[in-house]
């Protein structure tokens, strides 16, 4: 029973995190473009991703909606937030020549740092997810 809510509760999480991140993008496009312009990767992929990213968060909600999907839902945030951990930690760890804003609209306010740390949680939130739905201890 206990793992059957936190299930729901990873869930739940992740659905809001994904559809909070991926909605403004879609209404406010073009600071989401600019913004993602002004980020380390090359200038090439910012068309692609200003569209992908967006509508990957959107694919990711639906798929944790429904409980045929759940698990995959489980797999894509857990392999989401691990990429975004890592680009993070190339800005922390100065690997890159020049160092963006987080764009994210909860993570606008807060440092590089704490937007590592606050990775790091999500990540391993989602790993747990993906192991007690793959290992069937969600019952």
């Amino acid at each position: 029973m206990i793992t059957t809510i936190i299930i729901y509760l990873i869930v739940a999480l992740f659905v809001l995190l994904w559809a909070y991140t991926a909605i403004p993008k879609f209404f406010k496009f073009r600071s989401f473009y600019n913004i993602l312009g002004s980020q380390a990767i090359p200038k090439w992929s910012v068309p692609i991703l200003s569209v992908m990213i967006p509508l990957l968060e959107l694919a990711v909600v639906f798929l944790l909606l429904f409980p045929q999907t759940r698990l995959l839902g489980l797999y894509a945030s857990f392999g989401l937030m691990l990429i975004f951990t890592i680009y993070v930690s190339g800005i922390i760890f100065q690997v890159y020549d020049i160092y963006p804003c987080p764009c994210g609209a909860m993570f606008r306010r807060m440092g590089w740092k704490k937007h590592f740390r606050v990775n790091i949680w999500l990540t391993l939130i989602a790993l747990a997810g993906v192991l007690m739905m793959q290992f069937n201890l969600f019952k």
